[in-house]
């Protein structure tokens, strides 16, 4: 059985073995970070840590380890520690006595010390990329789910940020063309000190608008482009109702995505109800249509995959009480997957 639920400090192992696929800010691949994540997210399910981070594993039970993670951040910036981002505008220009206009890209830092949430860190072991339970999906929808259940831990808008398209290992087009002029910094410098603090972006980049037209055409065709392994991550996004924002992050160029908190299908489509006396019969095939099931039972919040009923409802079988921890008379918790 596959289950989503809070990450562990038994999951290190499995953890930095999930980050090295990605190794991105927001869940590099370094042992010592990632064990402060943990802890951030242990103290953030207890209730202990606000605005939290929420990071989930979803666990093969019969293989016994995480096969994917992703994670929340509940809010983005604070007086200490503010949020960037690259502002992506245009600017008309035209000559009268050329014939000529122009409309020019520009790219702005802008800061927030009262950001939105972001969501992030997703990362699915390829071998359950096509498995029959949509692991990608439940690995995205469940953030939402969570969400969902306690609206009031998180901010009304949500950002996802996307990676753009890496030359190579630790190399990107923009920051070498950008960030590297006003920094002095590799790619990879500025991306493990932006884990400790961003003060330098602020102390360093360009405070005016920069043209993108100034760029290589390879740099400007790569600008707000998500990398091909994100495709499928925008595609489920959209889905929900994200879009497009006129944003980019500053280390690599990647494209924001947004909506309105309680806009997004997978918030606004959660249903609860209460479990029956008799659990339901193990169901004899999985044709309908698949949702997330959740619940914050005896082991806490747990989540997985199931087939609906034609009336909507999934068959609880005994087999899931017992792996999501509750029984009669208690909650749960219903998600359509996109």
């Amino acid at each position: 059985m596959l289950i989503l639920r809070p990450v562990a400090a038994s999951d290190i192992d499995s953890l930095v073995a999930l980050a090295t696929q990605l190794d991105s800010v927001n869940l590099p691949a370094e042992r010592d970070f990632l064990e402060g994540r943990i802890e951030q997210s242990l103290r953030s399910f207890a209730d202990e840590l606000r605005p939290g981070t929420f990071v989930f594993v979803l666990e093969d039970t019969e293989a016994r380890r995480c096969i994917g993670t992703s994670t929340i951040m509940a809010k983005l910036g604070s007086p200490e520690a503010p949020y960037y981002w690259l502002e992506v505008s245009s600017e008309e220009r035209r000559s009268a006595e050329l014939g000529r206009s122009f409309s020019h890209q520009r790219l702005r830092l802008r800061s927030s010390e009262d950001g939105p949430t972001e969501i992030g860190g997703l990362i699915l072991d390829p071998t359950y990329r096509r498995h029959p339970t949509k692991c990608g999906k439940a690995l995205s929808i469940v953030r939402f789910a969570f969400i969902s259940a306690h609206p009031s831990w998180f901010q009304m808008q949500v950002i996802a940020e996307m990676l753009s398209p890496f030359e190579a290992p630790g190399q990107n087009l923009l920051w070498d063309a950008f960030g590297a002029k006003f920094t002095g910094l590799s790619y990879k410098e500025a991306d493990r000190l932006s884990g400790q603090t961003k003060q330098f972006i602020a102390d360093l980049f360009p405070q005016d608008p920069v043209y993108v037209a100034l760029f290589p055409e390879n740099v400007q065709e790569m600008i707000g482009q998500p990398n091909e392994t994100a495709v499928a991550a925008v595609r489920i996004l959209e889905k929900v109702g994200f879009h497009p924002l006129n944003q980019v992050d500053p280390f690599d160029g990647g494209p924001y995505y947004g909506a309105a908190r309680d806009a997004i299908v997978s918030v606004r489509e959660r249903r609860e109800f209460v479990l029956p006396v008799a659990p339901a019969e193990e169901p004899a095939n999985d044709q309908g249509p698949l949702a997330l099931l959740s619940a914050q039972g005896e082991f806490g919040f747990r989540a997985t995959v199931v087939p609906l009923a034609r009336d909507g409802m999934p068959a609880v079988s005994k087999s899931l009480r017992d792996a999501l921890g509750v029984g009669a008379g208690d909650k749960v918790a219903v998600t359509p997957l996109p």
